[in-house]
């Protein structure tokens, strides 16, 4: 239970762009997207995976799985792709946002929430089928990140170093104030009431209340934490700008640095299930991590 994170493969260059966000669908079934506007998706855990073909010019930032076979994706110019087949087919559905969508997160039951350069955020309640804009939520100021945390309450993060919070499943959105110096990387929930954010400033937040109040844990990595995934039992690994990989088997208090495992900056993580973690990097490669140590390097498609 314990080696979760603790071990990782690079599966060399398994796209054509950054891999900037993931969607798990469960059952090992995982979807990427990259800065280029490209998707992959795998079917067995993260081992092989296919590309599904270039869908805009703008390029993809913002990725989620809302259940029930039901994925999203975001680009840079405000439109929306859907899947309703575990991401093997992906529909436009036009411009939703009017600006670049930074984040996106869903709270389950078909409710998720997205929020673009502007400040908006938009919202539904039927796996994505229609949106309805709650208007410029955080003033000018454009989403960075938004985190599901747990029973309707997700965090966000903007442009502006300030952190938000909603309890009601993104009806509503309250200022925390500024908490951090710099961007807001990455947001996870890692159980037990714990939620954690970084920053590019390589600095960690961490909440003991679901998001309520935060301490800086300060500088934790020696580049920008652009990645965090939760494992479960308490283990959450940390991908940051310089190719190294952290991991915190208390819920964030404490990080072990494993060295500099990854390619190349790390943009994108996720926990699969089967103790299985997968991180994208900015040099189009997957890492890929499984309890019992790394795993072959050969098996791509």
């Amino acid at each position: 239970m314990h080696n979760r994170g603790k071990n990782w493969t690079d599966l060399g260059e398994v796209a054509v762009g950054q891999i900037t966000s993931m969607a798990n669908f469960g059952n090992g079934i995982v979807t990427f997207c990259t800065h280029n506007g490209y998707i992959y998706r795998s079917t067995n855990w993260g081992i092989t995976w296919s590309s599904l073909g270039d869908f805009t010019a703008y390029g993809f930032y913002a990725m989620t799985s809302l259940g029930n076979g039901v994925g999203i994706v975001g680009d840079s110019a405000g439109y929306v792709w859907r899947s309703i087949n575990y991401g093997a087919d992906w529909s436009s559905l036009g411009q939703i946002a009017t600006d670049y969508i930074g984040g996106m997160s869903s709270f389950g039951g078909g409710i998720a929430v997205l929020g673009d350069d502007g400040g908006h955020i938009f919202r539904t309640t039927n796996y994505g089928a229609d949106w309805s804009d709650l208007g410029q939520v955080v003033s000018e100021n454009g989403v960075t990140h938004i985190g599901n945390v747990k029973d309707g309450i997700a965090i966000l993060g903007d442009w502006a170093y300030h952190v938000w919070r909603t309890v009601n499943y993104g009806v509503d959105w309250s200022d925390l104030g500024e908490l951090n110096t710099e961007n807001i990387g990455c947001i996870v929930y890692a159980g037990n009431d714990v939620v954690l954010f970084g920053d590019y400033n390589f600095h960690v937040f961490r909440s003991t209340n679901l998001g309520a109040d935060w301490s800086d844990l300060g500088e934790i990595p020696t580049g920008e934490v652009s990645a965090m995934a939760s494992l479960g039992n308490g283990i959450v690994v940390l991908g940051d700008g310089v190719s190294h990989i952290f991991r915190s088997i208390d819920y964030g208090a404490n990080w072990t640095d494993l060295g500099a495992l990854a390619s190349s900056m790390v943009f994108s993580a996720a926990y699969l299930g089967n103790s299985i973690a997968i991180m994208g990097t900015s040099n189009y490669h997957i890492h890929r991590s499984v309890m019992g140590g790394p795993f072959p390097t050969h098996f791509r498609q």
